[in-house]
């Protein structure tokens, strides 16, 4: 087959909050379409903008073109919000599993304790979500105002330019 490797950079533009998880899912079809997104992600080696808008959360967030896909560029506007997951789902998969912990070894369960964890957990998470801690944390390339995004990704755009780009000639299993 001819080859015609791509060289186009790509900007990704994301607000993906909500996971799918279960059963169901995984025998459906949004895994197969998340698992060719996370392949053609972490297969591509042309150099990837991403721009967090709103909310993205765990495995989303990587499929994305989170951090860990390491971007050429990474922005979020002030409205973005990321983490492993959301506060409150945390701060219930915490309870849930110290809740299962205490009976199985036959121990009761604290609700007045667990409420005040849940609560320091979700408070935690929130804060730690925020862009400025995301960006203090250099897990981005900066917050941007919406309005700028466009200026923000031209520059960008000019700056790729500047170095070499490998594209990408095939894709993974």
């Amino acid at each position: 087959p001819p080859r015609n490797p791509s060289r186009t950079p790509l900007p990704v533009l994301h607000n993906s909050p909500v996971c799918m998880v279960g059963k169901s899912c995984e025998q459906g079809v949004s895994v197969l379409r998340g698992a060719i997104m996370f392949n053609a992600e972490s297969n591509s080696r042309v150099p990837q903008i991403s721009v967090l808008m709103g909310a993205s959360y765990g495995a989303r967030h990587y499929g994305m073109c989170g951090r860990a896909f390491d971007p050429r560029f990474g922005f979020v506007w002030p409205s973005a919000r990321s983490s492993v997951m959301g506060a409150q789902q945390l701060a219930d998969v915490t309870s849930m599993v110290s809740r299962a912990s205490a009976l199985s070894q036959g121990k009761p369960f604290d609700e007045e304790a667990d409420a005040v964890i849940h609560a320091a957990i979700e408070r935690q998470i929130e804060a730690e979500s925020l862009p400025l801690f995301l960006s203090g944390y250099l897990y981005d390339d900066g917050v941007i105002d919406p309005r700028d995004t466009r200026t923000v990704l031209g520059l960008a755009l000019s700056a790729i330019h500047n170095a070499p780009i490998e594209g990408s000639e095939s894709f993974g299993v």
